[in-house]
């Protein structure tokens, strides 16, 4: 506890995890386990515990849900007969160090990211998720980027190091915006991380961080920590991904909607992965969707290629499904020795798919569309099939089923005995009582280690000239033991066995307490009811059959460890070749979701233009569909003259849903996918900016207005013309006229200055008579950089409908009114409402303090009538 001040420290104690002193109350409060106490020393010591059975239940109360750090401290044997055991701390789990924890989500991956300060200004990133060993580095030039990437990584856990960040530091502003736990350690004396040294491709910025976070993981992982030479880091350049700010990445809800729910967003849309390394493998394409028109056009011509063949699709998908599992999470476990039979068998499971998926798309390397870029991503697989026979021909698939079983079995019967009342107790009950129950389950596993039971080997024997020879000698002493068995029961008329007891060794064992027996037994135990002998063939052969069964332990053993090293020789391969399954996955997912939702191909290139033909917002359709109710497709059409649209209209008019479902395509289409729309043509987008939706930010004091002025401002500063901005009512959250000035500015800036592709919803229809628009004058406004567009809300027979088509024009109605009528307004005050706005109309805001408007509009004030 001394060792680890910061930790709830477990200790290993037979077959539960305790904890003691002031720790206790602790663990029993969060846990919600029973505190009780244990005598030492004279004193009553506060302890609490749980059965080892329920360790990952318990790990993801304490790191997850309140993300304390556990220090585990395991026990192990020694040949100390006065210490027969020794204890140490092996890990210490923290919420971004899990390895293969069962509530570990398998469809995320769980970062943990640390973040250098360079005398530049600058920030390097490295980027790690243990259990499948993805390793990333990329370099942030200053603060605004460094809080973007932090928010697209979504790290579980953040490592600082210990000589910077004061209070208002800008590290603090990336990292408090996200639901994550922050470490602090001093900087590395010198890197742990040579081989990474030698390659020039990554920056010291780099080097430096591989550094501060090997030194965190040494201290977590300990006995655990994983070889980082395994494979490079890889290096994300700025220039080959889509920049998607914190702000947009929310506002688009890729991830997960502004209700911080999944169902909703982008990635729970369009999944239709398999696999589990494909689902985080899709998060990843569409959180950083690329930029290199090559390669988006090669996964569009396979997501073609699939969608077009059906049948081969399906046979793929079906390949993939229950028989691909995990295996870059797998191979971790293999290399920290956590592995059990089970995980080498996926391996076999995996070779074994892997040269069937490659097989079966090989027929399709001649298809003239995608046919070439399948041919490439084939030629990438590095056939395993002599490891994949090897695992098949040395293990027993049948034995490991039935031990699972066993062990099941075993795990149910723990619990119920530990409900029932074998958990940790006070000191107070008696300790006859416990060794009793404790003794019973020993009895139970000693009766199950019969020596007449047949060796079922875990390899088998068939694989091992040593392991069939141990085999058949034990099988012959069996046979020996065997016979003697029914030599003794005709001699004696009785049901006598041959058994090994705990204290007595190899003995003959009569069901009846009376009669003689031969001379050759020796009486070795009495009770009222029966009668144990030695028997000197019988003590010959048990011994034998003992230590044969221990020398087939232990060839069993390292033929096991045997198996291990030889698929970690080909980590490497494995790990290439389970991401190539992963990629294949996606895009046979994007091809599923193009068929399922109506998805086409669109056209990428490295023109300005930005052409939606039928354009939908698939997150909306889909709650609009759950109502029975079709949504309303729209077109778009920005490029190398109009860099602009403003659009205005109606609250509800489906302007915020237009600007978004067009951010929308274009992550899609440079993530890969197909994209919701008629038809598509789109100019490969750099980054994409919003400043949608309303909020303020009081835990850093910050106004709604001043969070709208500071996210503008962040796009003014950082959009480029192959910027997409889409900006939705600029200058609302102060009064008319500087919020007026601050949006015609901001419009100005980004059409005439920047001239990136935006988009510009507004309720500010002024500015369109300062721009310039008339109507039916063919006049273009700004040199022809700003287009107008609209929507409407139409009334029939006393009605409102919104028509949430967008046309040419401007809408200088907002029908604020007609919404608030819809929203369930008092009448009497929706129609003071209407005449308040009707004078307004009819003299101008300059008027507003004219004497008896108070007269002209208000009715008047009956008195308060009180009780």
């Amino acid at each position: 506890m001394r060792a680890f001040p910061q930790c709830i420290l477990l200790t290993r104690v037979g077959g539960f995890y305790e904890s003691y002193f002031e720790q206790a109350p602790t663990l029993a409060s969060l846990l919600g386990i029973k505190l009780a106490t244990r005598k030492w020393a004279g004193q009553r010591i506060p302890m609490a515990g749980f059965p080892i059975f329920q360790l990952d239940k318990y790990l993801k109360v304490l790191v997850q849900d309140h993300g304390q750090l556990v220090a585990i401290c395991e026990e192990f044997k020694t040949d100390d007969r006065s210490l027969p055991f020794d204890r140490r701390v092996t890990r210490v789990v923290s919420p971004g160090t899990l390895i293969d924890e069962r509530f570990l989500d398998p469809f995320h991956n769980n970062f943990i990211l640390a973040i250098t300060e360079q005398e530049s200004g600058s920030y390097g990133l490295a980027w790690l998720d243990v259990s499948t060993a993805d390793f990333q580095t990329a370099v942030s030039e200053d603060d605004k980027s460094l809080r973007d990437e932090v928010a697209r990584i979504a790290p579980r856990e953040i490592v600082l190091e210990g000589a910077i960040c004061p209070p208002d530091h800008a590290i603090w502003d990336a990292t408090d915006r996200i639901s994550t736990s922050v470490a602090r350690i001093p900087t590395p004396v010198a890197s742990t991380t040579q081989t990474y040294m030698e390659h020039a491709w990554i920056s010291e910025a780099e080097r430096k961080t591989i550094s501060l976070l090997t030194a965190y993981l040494q201290t977590r992982l300990m006995e655990h920590m994983p070889s980082l030479e395994v494979g490079l880091p890889h290096c994300q350049k700025a220039t080959q991904v889509m920049h998607i700010d914190a702000a947009t990445l929310n506002a688009l809800e890729i991830r997960e909607t502004n209700e911080r729910s999944a169902r909703g967003s982008l990635v729970s849309i369009l999944r239709r992965t398999v696999t589990q390394g494909g689902a985080r493998l899709l998060v990843q394409w569409l959180t950083s969707p690329s930029t290199n028109i090559p390669l988006i056009r090669a996964r569009h011509a396979m997501v073609e290629l699939f969608l077009r063949s059906a049948f081969l699709r399906q046979d793929v998908r079906t390949m993939m499904r229950g028989r691909v599992g995990d295996v870059l999470r797998t191979l971790q476990r293999i290399s920290l020795r956590r592995n059990d039979v089970q995980d080498l068998l996926e391996i076999r499971d995996f070779i074994q798919v892997t040269d069937e998926i490659t097989s079966c798309l090989a027929g399709s390397v001649a298809e003239p569309i995608g046919g070439a870029e399948l041919q490439e991503i084939l030629s990438r697989f590095t056939s395993l099939h002599a490891l994949g026979q090897r695992l098949e021909a040395a293990i027993d698939e049948g034995v490991m089923e039935k031990r699972m079983r066993q062990q099941e079995v075993l795990l149910q019967a723990q619990d119920a005995l530990y409900h029932g009342g074998v958990a940790p107790v006070d000191a107070q009950e008696p300790q006859k009582k416990r060794r009793t129950k404790r003794s019973a389950s020993a009895s139970l596993v000693l009766e199950e280690e019969s020596w007449g039971d047949a060796i079922e080997h875990l390899i088998r024997p068939s694989s091992s000239p040593l392991l069939q020879t141990l085999t058949d000698e034990y099988n012959v002493q069996r046979q020996e033991a065997r016979k003697l068995e029914n030599d003794l029961r005709t001699m004696h008329d009785e049901p006598v066995t041959l058994k090994f007891l705990q204290g007595q060794g190899h003995v003959v064992h009569f069901p009846s307490s009376r009669g003689t027996v031969d001379a050759s037994l020796s009486l070795a135990y009495k009770t009222k009811t029966t009668r144990t002998f030695y028997h000197a063939q019988w003590s010959r052969i048990g011994m034998k059959l003992q230590k044969l069964k221990d020398q087939l332990t232990e060839c069993e053993s390292r033929l096991l460890e045997a198996l291990r090293l030889e698929v970690l020789e080909h980590t490497t391969k494995l790990r290439r070749n389970a991401r190539l399954v992963d990629q294949l996955d996606v895009l046979l997912g994007f091809a599923q979701a193009a068929e399922e939702l109506s998805l086409v191909r669109p056209t990428i290139d490295d023109s300005y233009s930005f052409n939606i033909q039928g354009g939908r917002h698939l997150g909306v359709e889909m709650g609009l569909l759950e109502q029975e109710r079709l949504f309303t497709k729209n077109d778009l059409e920005l490029g190398d003259t109009t860099r602009l649209h403003l659009i205005t209209g109606p609250n509800m008019g489906g302007k915020s849903t237009f600007l978004r479902q067009n951010a929308l395509i274009t992550v899609l289409a440079q993530a890969g996918s197909f994209v919701p729309a008629n038809a598509a043509r789109i100019g490969v987008v750099d980054a994409i900016f919003s400043r949608v939706g309303a909020k303020d930010d009081l835990f850093h004091s910050r106004s709604t207005f001043m969070v709208e002025m500071a996210e503008t401002a962040d796009i003014l500063h950082r959009a480029t013309p192959r910027s997409f901005v889409i900006a939705d009512e600029i200058g609302r959250g102060t009064n008319t006229s500087v919020g007026l000035s601050v949006a015609f500015s901001t419009l100005y800036t980004l059409a005439m200055k920047i001239q990136c592709r935006s988009l510009f919803a507004t309720h500010y229809y002024e500015l369109a008579d300062m721009l310039g628009y008339q109507k039916d004058v063919n006049k273009r406004p700004l040199q022809a950089a700003v287009d107008f567009f609209c929507t409407r809300l139409e009334q029939r027979e006393g009605t409102f409908l919104f028509s949430h088509h967008v046309r040419p024009g401007v809408n200088q109605e907002s029908h604020g009114l007609a919404v608030a009528h819809l929203a369930g307004m008092p009448l009497d005050t929706m129609d003071l409402a209407t005449r308040m706005h009707e004078w307004l109309v009819r003299h101008g805001h300059a008027h507003i303090r004219t004497a008896g408007l108070m007269e002209d509009l208000l009715p008047p004030i009956e008195p308060t009538q009180t009780s």
